[in-house]
C-alpha cells in the first residue's frame, strides 16, 4: 500500500499548500499532521495490526486535523470554544463536501475514518461504535496526545505561556481522581499545564506511556516552567501513573 499512501501524502500536501505556510501556526499543524501519522504507524505496529488497519491508522493520523487549516485562516485561533470544533469541521470538509474522494480510501472504510477524526478531540469516545471504529479512535487519540506533548516539550516548536495564575479547584480535584481535565474547566494558564499532564489518564496503549517516559516529555516541559514547586507534585503524580506505581 506504499503507492496508495504516497498518493495520499501528495494530495494532503496540495491541500495544505492552498494555505499560507509562511504563517507559523499553519506550518505547525502541517508538521504536526505528519508526526501524528508517524505515531499512529508506531502504535499500530506495537499492537500488531494488519496492513489494512495500519493503512487506515496512518491515513487518519494524516487527516485528523484537516479542519485546523481553515479554522486558523478564518479565526486566527485554534481555540475551538472561540471558533469552531475543528474535528467536526474536518469531517464536514472531508465527508459532507466530498474531499475524501481525493484520497485512496475504500468507501466501506469511510465510517471508520469519519468516526476517528470526529472523536479525536472529544473528552471521551462516543458510544455505539463498532469494534474497529473504537480501535481507530483510540489510536488517533493517543497519537495526537503524544505529539502535543512532544511539541510542548520543545520550545523551538511551541512555547508554553505561563503566568502567576492559580490552579482552579475543579482542575485539582479532577487530576487527583486521575481524570482527563475537561477543556471547559480550564480557566487559567496554570490549568492548561495540568490539562497536558492529565493526558496520561486517557492513554490507551503501553507504547504511548513508554514513549512519554523514555523521551522525557514531562521532564522537558517542567524545565521551561519557572514556578516548578507549584507544578512538581502534579508532574510527579503523572509520571507515577505512567510507571504504574
Amino acid at each position: 500500500m506504499k503507492n496508495e499512501m504516497n498518493d495520499n501524502l501528495d494530495e494532503f500536501d496540495k491541500y495544505v499548500m492552498s494555505y499560507d505556510l509562511n504563517e507559523k501556526m499553519i506550518e505547525f499543524k502541517y508538521k504536526h499532521s505528519y508526526r501524528v501519522m508517524h505515531e499512529s504507524d508506531e502504535i499500530s505496529y506495537t499492537i500488531n495490526l494488519d496492513e489494512d488497519d495500519n493503512y487506515l491508522a496512518c491515513l487518519i493520523g494524516l487527516l485528523h486535523d484537516y479542519g485546523r487549516f481553515p479554522q486558523w485562516k478564518e479565526y486566527k485561533t485554534f481555540n475551538d470554544r472561540k471558533s469552531i470544533d475543528h474535528a467536526d469541521f474536518g469531517v464536514k470538509i472531508l465527508f459532507d463536501d466530498g474531499e475524501i474522494k481525493k484520497y485512496r480510501l475504500a468507501t466501506e472504510d469511510y465510517d471508520i475514518v469519519k468516526k476517528a477524526i470526529k472523536n479525536h478531540n472529544k473528552y471521551e469516545i462516543e458510544d455505539g461504535l463498532t469494534v474497529k471504529e473504537k480501535l481507530h479512535c483510540k489510536i488517533i487519540r493517543d497519537a495526537d496526545k503524544l505529539d502535543i506533548l512532544y511539541s510542548f516539550s520543545n520550545p523551538r516548536i511551541f512555547e508554553i505561556k505561563i503566568d502567576d495564575s492559580d490552579i482552579s479547584d475543579i482542575v485539582k480535584e479532577e487530576f487527583r481522581k486521575h481524570k482527563l481535565i475537561k477543556k471547559e474547566d480550564v480557566k487559567t494558564a496554570s490549568d492548561k499545564i495540568i490539562l497536558y499532564l492529565s493526558f496520561v489518564f486517557d492513554l490507551n496503549y503501553d507504547y504511548s506511556k513508554q514513549t512519554i517516559l523514555e523521551k522525557g516529555y514531562y521532564d522537558k516541559i517542567l524545565e521551561h516552567i519557572k514556578d516548578k514547586d507549584k507544578f512538581r507534585p502534579y508532574f510527579d503524580e503523572a509520571k507515577k501513573y505512567l510507571k504504574g506505581e
